[in-house]
């Protein structure tokens, strides 16, 4: 009788952590619950964004502008969070010599892309000729393929989105090339005088030792 009494003990246990599990099991299955009348729900709440309408996820091929201040810039596969234009790294000063190849490279962040223009001399490289820009990703290079002394000055870098413009500006100097040094009349008259002495000597030396 003791073991009959104890097996329905058992049995009754177990029944009852069967319904406790399948109450939250539903509980958790059924749906949210709207808050009291001219209250909105959390959900709804979470649904929407600080000044703008519920958010709603589209798939787009391009960045496109948001509607209402306060929105995420949509972009394929998800959403990006604005950031205003930054540089990770800033171009520095160059020292070079007239006709050398000279480069000036920066780092930059933003969401969207950020515009890259190049400046010398406070004219936008676009219009000096001998000169090349290159911009992948987050990293664009201006390059001097055959520096002149017309650009030595100041190199500026902006980059720009909808959120903000920042800038960074170095310094490029420009030493002209030395020239090839000519000799005057009378100094190739004496280089001949001793080149001359010079052949004597070693021709006099030859005959002392064939002697």
């Amino acid at each position: 009788l003791l073991d009959e009494e104890i097996r329905w003990k058992l049995g009754k246990l177990r029944e009852a952590k069967r319904a406790a599990l399948k109450k939250k099991q539903e509980s958790l299955m059924s749906p949210p619950q709207e808050g009291p009348p001219g209250k909105p729900s959390p959900l709804k709440v979470a649904a929407k964004m600080v000044g703008s309408k519920p958010l709603t996820v589209q798939v787009v091929k391009q960045y496109s502008r948001p509607k209402a201040l306060g929105e995420r810039w949509q972009v394929k596969g998800g959403l990006l969070e604005p950031c205003p234009p930054l540089f990770v790294q800033e171009i520095r000063p160059q020292e070079t010599v007239e006709g050398q190849r000279c480069t000036f490279s920066c780092l930059f962040h933003g969401h969207p892309q950020p515009t890259i223009t190049w400046y010398n001399n406070d004219k936008p490289v676009g219009r000096i000729q001998g000169t090349a820009v290159h911009t992948t990703g987050c990293c664009s290079t201006l390059t001097f393929p055959s520096v002149l002394p017309q650009h030595g000055g100041t190199v500026t870098c902006v980059i720009f989105n909808p959120l903000g413009t920042v800038s960074t500006s170095a310094g490029l100097h420009v030493r002209q090339r030395m020239p090839a040094y000519r000799y005057t009349k009378k100094e190739r008259e004496e280089m001949d005088v001793e080149e001359k002495k010079e052949e004597e000597k070693v021709k006099e030396e030859e005959r002392e030792k064939e002697k």
